[in-house]
């Protein structure tokens, strides 16, 4: 393997129950396993998802098959849109479908009929982040046309927080929070109740307990990464004591050692330019696989225990990496995200060395990489 991913069993099932902690007994624990696991590898994590969350978050028909494949028996909620060509897997195979479309609502009843089944449905409610949802002011009428369909049925109602992380001004997190009870009742109204009410991420979940209803939806802390530095600094003043450990480490081996000579360049577009004799290793990684192109001549991992930075742009496939003071040779063992010796590397750090955030950074690394559980 040219690089491999190793993922801490251990450690993710210390994040679940942890963060399971957290709720009432009885609350229900959807871990979401998007995006090929939030980076992680989907087949890798699920089946130890499975062993202690109640329901599995998926974006999209492709990953709830994936699921089902691994022979995943827990209920499956398809947070993104379904196409029509899916409509009739859902319905197959149980999966609950996010709902905001009264044609999608429509097809689901036709399946449901055609195959003697119940599709069930979660509600998406519009509350402030104008992504997907029902829209308050069109809410009942949309209530009124999906109970007279058959085969149909309201098991969810959901909405999702656009800026829960401002720990400093909670106020739009409450706004939300008061437009989907507003929802909630509109919905009672006309004789629908359904059986899970779901609100919370993994910050909702740490920071407002009052916002728990019947189940939250746990995803980036389930991996050990906390949403943001100001929702761990504000969960532990609220009293929110729990340790997440992250459960990935990105590792990839040295291909070649070679000596550069004071004044020689290194890589494309000749940006690094060695102002001593050095040392360099070749690691066989690069955009590619997920290594940012913006860590060119600024990001860092360790060998022997110690940071080695990149010298030079990443290129699609392979970096350097200046050992000059550290020494390396032909095949030792490299970390680019986790621990080694004394050192480590957070997903935190190198995110925000590109200027993005470490859903993103892990979320793009190239499923294609092993993943292997230790």
């Amino acid at each position: 393997m040219l690089s491999w991913i190793e993922i801490d069993k251990a450690r993710l099932t210390a994040n679940i129950n942890a963060l399971r902690a957290l709720n009432s007994p009885g609350t229900a624990l959807m871990v979401v396993i998007k995006a090929n696991a939030y980076g992680h590898g989907l087949e890798t994590v699920a089946p130890v998802v499975a062993e202690h969350a109640d329901w599995f978050g998926v974006n999209c028909i492709d990953e709830a098959l994936a699921l089902t494949r691994l022979g995943i028996q827990k209920p499956i909620a398809i947070l993104g849109h379904t196409p029509a060509v899916g409509i009739e897997q859902i319905v197959q195979n149980g999966y609950r479908q996010a709902l905001y479309r009264l044609d999608v609502a429509k097809a689901l009843s036709v399946a449901g009929q055609k195959h003697a089944s119940t599709a069930h449905i979660h509600l998406k409610i519009e509350t402030g982040t104008n992504r997907q949802g029902i829209a308050l002011s069109e809410l009942q009428k949309f209530a009124e046309e999906i109970v007279r369909l058959p085969r149909l049925e309201i098991e969810g109602v959901y909405t999702h927080f656009a800026n829960i992380e401002d720990t400093l001004d909670p106020s739009f997190a409450q706004s939300q929070f008061g437009r989907f009870r507003e929802a909630l009742a509109t919905l009672e109204r006309a004789g629908i109740r359904p059986r899970l009410v779901h609100a919370s991420a993994t910050a909702g979940s740490l920071l407002y307990p009052e916002m728990e209803f019947t189940m939250v939806r746990i995803g980036i802390g389930t991996y050990g990464i906390w949403p943001s530095r100001e929702t761990q600094l504000a969960a532990r003043e609220r009293g929110r004591k729990l340790s997440l450990q992250p459960v990935l480490e990105w590792k990839t081996r040295v291909v070649q050692v070679k000596d550069v000579k004071t004044g020689d360049y290194v890589g494309y577009g000749l940006t690094y330019r060695a102002s001593r004799p050095m040392r360099v290793v070749v690691l066989p990684i690069g955009y590619y696989d997920g290594y940012d192109r913006k860590l060119s001549n600024s990001g860092c991992a360790l060998i022997h225990g110690l940071p080695a930075s990149v010298v030079g742009r990443v290129a699609m496939n392979m970096t350097m990496f200046d050992v000059t003071d550290i020494g390396a040779d032909l095949d030792d063992e490299v970390v680019l995200i986790g621990r080694q010796g004394n050192g480590e590397i957070r997903a935190e750090e190198l995110a925000e060395k590109i200027g993005t955030i470490p859903y993103e950074l892990l979320a793009r690394i190239n499923p294609l990489i092993p993943r292997v559980l230790r």
